[in-house]
């Protein structure tokens, strides 16, 4: 019913009629058993299907011309009504997929950068490819479900007219199948939930494949290991556990198709002989039986997808609750200008993973001027990527405060004054186009940096696109600084930006770029192990074990 709910929610009136015209269609298709019986057994004995009476229509002799003429226009009946049923039912249901996604796009859009970090790529990206198709093809279902069960009533109706005897075998026929196949159908959902959970784990391993390729390319061996340990166990387990739940709902929807014809034996050569039933009720009775096939094996074929589906439902539910809104206040499109960042007393702590605290940073205060150059530096595991998430605004502390100029840094402002932040991390993600209107100005601000960062002959810039961004690591971070000055923002963080960059374009970084910024009044934050550069910073910070251990001021002797 929660399928149903989905595409209720999206066109209620829409949804509404065209569950009323599939409604419509059903009627119409258990009407055609009716009509053919009163055709074929009419009260004149005389009565042949040969009739000499018969009208011609285009050189065609048709007989029972009424009842003809009734037949055909019902089945064009159903034909139109059951197109435009389903024909609706698949634009809401796109338009329902859209919705879904989109109501994904924002949940993640606005959670909070540690929850996204916490989830992971993987099963964010999966259950939006997987789950939301799965879930759209079950709403589908239900309504065609739906019409097959009125058609499925309509014959029933049918079947108690011809012979009440007959009518209560097959109700406990039915009943005795559906008891039957709920069983193997439920060992088959817990095969696809276990499917989906090894999908995750595919997923992931192939990202792995993907992101780690020339980790794995340097030793033959560690690939073959991550080949068939991680990446191809897992294949084997989503595939086996797909086997087993095709295999097992395969079966039992099969054997449910037969039930109408295990009916039909049982009705022909066991039921007659305990009661009194004549030849043309017989014939009746079969002809219902052979036509209530159709609507039962559609909807037993359509079961196993809406096994598949509710696994998928309920998969996405449980991410989407995993997933918190961020308490920040929208901006409406404002930002707020200031220059001056202080963070007094600010600590942060991962969650506990088990019994193993999380990692702490802090207390931290530390004041960040405008036109000022920072450098932040410490081994693996200082905290330096923590201490930038917090300076970025990305990550809320856990205690004391963050301050924009005088302005308190709270769930009210806090988007308005992200907007005054650039960032480029180590692990940056570069758009292929320009997220700003391009003006006049900022084209041929951006051509000249093209022309500055070496990049004029590699990228081109056409209508706030990029020609390419398929380029060496140290291009795209020239690219990616490019983009960063052209937004021209407050605050700039560049983590570990000339890591993989020539001498040429590193000395460029930190001797012009960097002071050019500094000049424009930027307030300018770089983490940094480039000691030779150390002599450039308004102030070096040293941070050890979560902690800032000393801060240099420019006219303190820089010592590592």
């Amino acid at each position: 019913m929660d399928f149903l709910y989905l595409l209720s929610v999206r066109a209620p009136n829409r949804f509404f009629f065209a569950v009323m015209l599939g409604a419509l269609a059903g009627i119409l298709y258990s009407l055609l058993i009716p009509m053919l019986m009163s055709a074929v057994t009419p009260p004149d004995p005389s009565f042949t299907l040969l009739n000499e009476n018969a009208r011609s229509i285009l050189g065609v002799k048709v007989s029972n011309f009424s009842m003809a003429a009734l037949f055909f226009g019902t089945c064009l009946g159903i034909i139109i009504v059951s197109s435009m049923s389903e024909i609706m039912l698949s634009r809401i249901g796109s338009d329902c997929a859209r919705d879904i996604r989109t109501s994904i796009y924002r949940q993640i859009g606005t959670a909070p950068v540690e929850a996204i970090e916490k989830i992971g790529v993987s099963r964010l990206i999966t259950s939006i490819n997987i789950d939301v198709p799965r879930i759209i093809i079950g709403a589908r279902a239900m309504p065609l479900i739906f019409v097959n069960l009125i058609t499925l009533v309509g014959m029933l109706g049918f079947l108690v007219y011809l012979d009440n005897d007959v009518f209560n075998f097959v109700i406990l026929a039915i009943a005795f199948g559906v008891v039957v196949y709920q069983l193997p159908i439920s060992v088959g959902r817990a095969f696809f939930t276990k499917s989906r959970e090894a999908n995750d784990l595919a997923q992931e391993s192939v990202r792995g494949l993907i992101f780690g390729a020339k980790e794995l390319k340097l030793d033959e061996d560690k690939q073959t290991f991550y080949s068939n340990e991680i990446l191809l166990k897992h294949e084997e387990n989503l595939v086996n556990a797909e086997k087993s739940a095709f295999t097992i709902t395969t079966a039992t929807v099969n054997i449910g198709q037969l039930l109408s014809f295990f009916v039909i034996g049982s009705v022909t050569f066991v039921l007659t002989n305990y009661y009194p039933i004549d030849t043309t009720t017989l014939l009746g009775v079969v002809m219902v039986l052979l036509y209530v096939t159709g609507p039962i094996g559609i909807i037993l074929n359509d079961l196993p997808g809406l096994a598949i589906a509710a696994v998928s439902y309920k998969k996405l539910k449980n991410l989407m609750a995993e997933i918190p809104a961020e308490s920040a206040a929208i901006s409406g499109g404002g930002e707020e200008k200031w220059q001056k960042l202080i963070l007094s007393n600010v600590s942060y702590a991962y969650e506990s993973n088990g019994e193993e605290s999380g990692f702490k940073i802090g207390p931290v205060d530390l004041v960040f001027e405008p036109g000022s150059l920072s450098f932040i530096v410490g081994g693996n595991g200082s905290g330096k990527s923590t201490l930038s998430k917090l300076i970025t605004l990305l990550y809320y502390p856990d205690t004391g405060a963050v301050y924009c100029d005088n302005d308190m840094v709270t769930d009210a402002n806090i988007n308005t004054l992200r907007k005054q932040v650039f960032a480029i991390f180590s692990d940056y993600f570069l758009f292929n186009r320009l997220l700003i209107d391009v003006s006049k100005d900022k084209e041929i601000e951006a051509n000249g940096l093209l022309k500055k960062l070496r990049l004029d002959n590699k990228v081109k810039i056409v209508g706030g696109h990029f020609s390419t961004i398929s380029l060496s690591d140290g291009q795209r971070k020239r690219l990616a600084l490019l983009v960063a000055i052209l937004e021209d923002r407050q605050l700039y963080l560049f983590d570990e930006w000339a890591a993989d960059q020539d001498p040429e374009f590193r000395y460029l970084f930190y001797t012009d770029i960097l002071s050019e910024l500094k000049k424009k009044g930027k307030t300018v934050v770089v983490i940094s192990h480039d000691d030779r550069y150390f002599d450039t910073a308004d102030q070096l910070i040293i941070m050890e074990q979560g902690q800032i251990s000393s801060v240099h001021s420019q006219n303190s002797k820089l010592a590592s």
